[in-house]
């Protein structure tokens, strides 16, 4: 492994900047010629070393790494990356830590380990490793979830320059901070770091789109702390009865700033989310409200999108997973929809979601299949409740016999693959008369009555209220 260089405990003297050179394919942080050689790590370590014999108590422990640093310091500069990174430390500092010295360590600019304390409790784990906490915890941590939504919660300002940092943070196993040594120290980072995204190769016009990008994250993030979040909710109904619906599926929108034509849709921010590697916040975000929702409205069936990034059993989830022990009336009537499972990142990972999901009693639907060649592996992992077609298969038969008879053959393959299919993009009345021609079960769309109903984020939401019913 590269020398590691910037390595300091807190609180440490004067700040030392990150790495200049930024993270090869390989996801290892590599340093300039300038870095120290390794036996600086391990002089610096040995100002951690414990006296001989003496024992301390074994802690629970985890790490923050800001995946995001040596992105950000390409795209703005290296001052304003180590700006980020000791904003980071003083929301560490702040939230989670009552005696720096002993419940945190920097380890590099990207970085930090923190152990259990007053501030960030998490159990008593004295004398146990995380491969021996408890298996749910190991998987969905609340203590976790909380750190990475307080440290990620707005966005890093410098120089007049706004961002938001992408975190990963999970349980490791090290030794108290006092008895550190240099291989634990290399082990940490080694862990600590993600495993590199296939999209890190460079295109031209990078810079330019990763700013544009993390610009509309920025926006979004801003509107969401200021409740300026709110929904669109599109009635899935059946063919012929509008009052039958399966459920409504809510779609977040914000409401465009200065110079901003319309609002933000989904459409124009999600894959802006989506390059960034910042789905999972929103994500979190969205189905929180939704809950909220659900919880207002008793008879109410909803439906939320989360991206293909977030189809993981993981920490950003601990709450969700929570609610919906303790309470499955409630996960009965949520419906989880995928967006872009084209693009899951791990189908294994993608069915052990969606097991965990469907064993609490909720619903797991599919968007947009027959849109891309990897649906059908997805909807095989997923094994989905609902499959809603792309709305291109109905666009292509409105103009052809063809495009009709390929609708047919869809709905024929898709009710072979999941309870309900839903024909999606219904626009106008001929495409009513279309999809049932076709053979839908159910129909969604802005030509669908009721389509158009909009409401605050966790506003009651269709039931006996609209003097519609919600199919079981």
């Amino acid at each position: 492994m590269a020398a590691i260089s910037a390595l300091t405990a807190w609180p440490s003297g004067a700040h030392r900047p990150a790495a200049r050179a930024l993270r090869a394919s390989t996801g290892v942080c590599l340093h300039d010629s300038r870095a120290e050689p390794a036996a600086g790590a391990a002089s610096v370590a040995q100002a951690f070393a414990a006296p001989v014999g003496r024992a301390a108590a074994r802690r629970a422990c985890a790490f923050v790494f800001v995946a995001n640093l040596p992105l950000l310091a390409e795209a703005y500069g290296q001052d304003f990356a180590s700006a980020a990174s000791l904003e980071i430390q003083r929301r560490l500092c702040a939230n989670f830590v009552v005696s720096p010295s002993s419940d945190m360590a920097r380890l590099r600019d990207d970085c930090f380990l923190l152990w259990h304390n007053e501030a960030f409790e998490c159990g008593i784990f004295e004398g146990r490793a995380p491969s021996e906490f408890p298996r749910t915890m190991r998987r969905a941590s609340r203590s976790i979830e909380a750190l990475l939504a307080v440290l990620g919660a707005e966005p890093v300002r410098a120089g007049g320059i706004a961002a938001l940092v992408q975190l990963h943070a999970d349980w490791i196993d090290v030794c108290p901070p006092g008895q550190l040594g240099s291989s634990e120290i290399e082990l940490a980072l080694w862990t600590a770091q993600p495993f590199p995204e296939a999209h890190e190769t460079r295109a031209d016009g990078w810079r330019q789109l990763y700013r544009a990008d993390m610009d509309v994250a920025v926006r979004l993030s801003e509107a969401t702390r200021a409740e300026e979040l709110s929904f669109s909710w599109r009635p899935v109904v059946q063919p012929g009865s509008a009052a039958t619906v399966l459920y409504r599926e809510g779609r977040a929108r914000i409401a465009s700033g200065q110079g901003e034509a319309g609002l933000l849709e989904p459409e124009v921010f999600m894959p802006c989310l989506q390059r960034l590697g910042l789905t999972r916040a929103f994500d979190r975000t969205v189905m929180r409200h939704a809950v909220a929702a659900l919880r207002m409205q008793p008879s109410a069936h909803v439906g939320v999108s989360i991206s293909a990034q977030g189809v993981r059993v993981d920490h950003w989830w601990a709450s969700l997973l929570a609610v919906l022990d303790k309470e499955p009336a409630l996960a009965s009537r949520l419906v989880i929809e995928i967006v872009d499972s084209a693009a899951l990142p791990d189908f294994e990972a993608a069915r052990d979601f969606c097991v965990q999901l469907q064993l609490r009693g909720c619903r797991i639907a599919i968007r947009g299949f027959g849109s891309g060649a990897d649906n059908l592996a997805a909807v095989r992992a997923c094994r989905p409740d609902i499959v809603k077609l792309d709305a291109a298969l109905l666009r292509r038969a409105r103009g052809s016999a063809f495009g009709r008879e390929s609708l047919r053959d869809m709905l024929s393959l898709c009710a072979h693959l999941a309870p309900h299919v839903v024909v999606d993009g219904i626009e106008r009345d001929d495409d009513l008369h279309i999809a049932s021609q076709a053979g839908a079960q159910w129909m969604q769309g802005f030509g669908v009555r009721g389509a158009e109903r909009h409401a605050r984020v966790g506003s009651p939401v269709g039931g006996d209220a609209c003097g519609r019913t919600e199919a079981d």
